[in-house]
């Protein structure tokens, strides 16, 4: 039994080592960095003077106001407490608690706000990239792309942000080089 079992295993390792030849696969890696290529991207660079106008004009002016109106609800509520239903007096209590909750957690509440409408500017131009990045991939055969901050060291050849740039038809800024001595 054993030498039929030794045999099979024989068998079986040498067919696998028949066909890796055949079903090998060259290895081809490249990798990518979206924000890098979205800050190429035509309109892009407007997006963060848009980021800060929504941070002024809305998040800021939302606090301000929700700040005033908590602090005048409280008064109300405070001057007038005597004069109410006890329901009523507890219904707007409540409200008033929840409001100081969200002021009191309002970095959370606003950064939520702030990545959410940043993925709102950012989204198409995200989303342009990925389908070129998708169609380099595909014409050129990639099997494996990173983020580039993946690698310690990475030939330039293997960056695909030239290649996706030409696809979208984007021209990509040559670096500065410093005055020669």
């Amino acid at each position: 039994m054993k030498n039929v079992m030794m045999g099979f295993a024989l068998v079986v390792a040498f067919s696998f080592a028949g066909n890796n030849k055949v079903g090998a696969q060259a290895v081809k890696i490249g990798y990518f960095d979206l924000e890098t290529m979205i800050s190429f991207m035509p309109g892009a660079d407007k997006i963060d003077s848009m980021m800060q106008s929504y941070v002024r004009d809305s998040i800021n002016a939302e606090y301000d106001f929700r700040v005033s109106e908590f602090n005048y609800q409280d008064s109300v509520l405070r001057a007038d407490s005597a004069k109410m239903l006890p329901k009523i007096y507890q219904e707007r209590k409540t409200k008033l608690f929840q409001e100081f909750y969200l002021l009191q957690n309002w970095q959370e509440y606003s950064q939520q706000m702030y990545q959410q409408k940043q993925q709102e500017l950012v989204g198409p131009f995200a989303q342009k990239a990925v389908e070129a990045l998708r169609k380099v991939i595909e014409e050129e055969k990639y099997t494996h792309v990173f983020k580039s901050d993946s690698f310690y060291d990475a030939p330039k050849t293997d960056d695909l942000i030239p290649k996706v740039a030409k696809k979208l038809g984007v021209t990509i800024p040559q670096p500065q080089q410093g005055p020669r001595n």
